[in-house]
Formats: C-alpha cells, sequence, structure tokens
C-alpha cells in the first residue's frame, strides 16, 4: 500500500504481520529503509510518513498529538487488517501508544506485539526544559546538542529555514504530550541505550504501568539515536521478537 500517510517499500502480499514503523522527532521513515531485507520473511514493513517529511515535506506538520491520532485513525480498518507491530522510537513510540490506545477506545485489533524504543513511557511529563519555543538560533544549538537532525542539514540556513517547521512541531509534542495512564492488553518490548542520558531508568521502568503483560526491556551500547548507529543490532533484535511471534 502506498498513500500519503503509509508507504510500504516492499510489498509483501503473503506476509502474516505488518510491522508499522513509528520514526524519531524531525525523523523521515527513510531512517527504517535499511531494514526492508532484513526481517524474517513473513513481516511486511509499514512506514508512517506524517506530514511535514519525505514525499510530504511540504503539507503543514501536526503540532498536537490529537492531530496525529485523528489522520491515523482514518485508516484504523486497514492499520487492523492483519495481525501487526507497531515499533517507535523516542516521539514515535508514544504516537504508536497513543494509537494502541484510541484502537483500544474505539474496540479495535490491537498490535500483537509493540516496541517502545529510546522513550520515557509517555504517561510521565517530560523532565527536560521545554524546546520548541526558543528563539531560532537556540533551538537550532540544542539540535545540534541532542546530535539527531543531520549535520548538513544544521549546516544549511536553507535547509533549517526548510526544516525548522517540522522540528518545532515534533517537539512541542514530545514536549506536551501526556498520555492517559492506561494499561493495554498489549505486550511491549522497551529498547533503550546505555548511554542515554535522556531516559532514566525510572522513566522505561514506567511502561509497565501501561501493558497487562510483563514488559521486557533490551539494552544497547548507544546514545539516544542507537537506533542509527547500530542500526544492525537493532534490526537483529527487531528480527528475534518478530520471529517469535
Amino acid at each position: 500500500m502506498t498513500t500519503k500517510l503509509f508507504t510500504t517499500p516492499k510489498p509483501n502480499p503473503q506476509a502474516t504481520i505488518r510491522l508499522f514503523c513509528f520514526p524519531y522527532a524531525g525523523g523521515a521513515p527513510s531512517i527504517f529503509i535499511p531494514w526492508l531485507d532484513k526481517l524474517p520473511a513473513h513481516i511486511e514493513i509499514v512506514l508512517v510518513q506524517l506530514p511535514g517529511r519525505g514525499a510530504r515535506l511540504m503539507e503543514p506538520p501536526h503540532d498536537k498529538m490529537h492531530l496525529i491520532i485523528e489522520e491515523l485513525m482514518q485508516h484504523s480498518d486497514f492499520i487492523t487488517q492483519k495481525p501487526c507491530v507497531f515499533f517507535g522510537h523516542s516521539l514515535g513510540s508514544r504516537v504508536a501508544y497513543e494509537l494502541a490506545y484510541t484502537l483500544q477506545k474505539a474496540n479495535k485489533t490491537l498490535p500483537v506485539k509493540m516496541i517502545a524504543s529510546a522513550s520515557r513511557a509517555p504517561h510521565l511529563a517530560s523532565q527536560k526544559q521545554p524546546l520548541y519555543h526558543l528563539p531560532k538560533q537556540e533551538f537550532i544549538k540544542k539540535l545540534r546538542e541532542l546530535n539527531g537532525t543531520p549535520q548538513e542539514i544544521l549546516a544549511n540556513a536553507e535547509l533549517m529555514d526548510l526544516f525548522l517547521p517540522l522540528l518545532r512541531a515534533d517537539f512541542e509534542i514530545a514536549d506536551c504530550y501526556r498520555a492517559e495512564p492506561c494499561p493495554l492488553p498489549l505486550p511491549i518490548d522497551v529498547f533503550f541505550g546505555h548511554d542515554d542520558v535522556d531516559i532514566s531508568q525510572a522513566q522505561r521502568d514506567a511502561w509497565q504501568s501501561l501493558s497487562s503483560f510483563p514488559v521486557q526491556q533490551h539494552a544497547f551500547n548507544g546514545d539516544h539515536f542507537f537506533i542509527n548507529t547500530l542500526s544492525d543490532q537493532v534490526i537483529a533484535k527487531v528480527s528475534d521478537i518478530l520471529a517469535s511471534l
């Protein structure tokens, strides 16, 4: 399936499970392209492409979580058409949880598993200074410190002017969104980086409050963006989890 919102770069009609991938704040679905040929054969990857990035670059980005969920829920029949797994990194994890929570409220089928990567539990408030409303140069300085925005974008004034609305919108959601602390009948695995100074153990452990199943945690020897620096290890762990379903 290829729509504005969902892209399936490698269709697999025989797949028994769909893996929906939600990128981090400011991230494009292209970060998951290296996964396409490395997951079990029964998996079909669906990339979630929100406005303001990728092929939707010129669309105004959503700056509230409920706007993202409203757009996703317009396609709830597709999301629940086959057994599926949600994978989200950082803000993407919280989008994935809120979507699962909304599916539950709508009496829709839940994913068979969710993988929350590099994220505090979404019912907890951020402990960091809000970034989205900082003056332009201070905001860019913070982005550089976070080390998740490509240097070629940070160093290019024209590209930064193009991407700033998306980055501010994503960080507004990251800074302000709080989930309802509702345990779902949904197994959750948590990925984290040993050197991730943004997420504490207590913030990771709090995911247990959101699942009626025991939450499994998996460590990687990286910082907040280990999904990029240790992609092969992340893919291998995701493959192991999916193979067991």
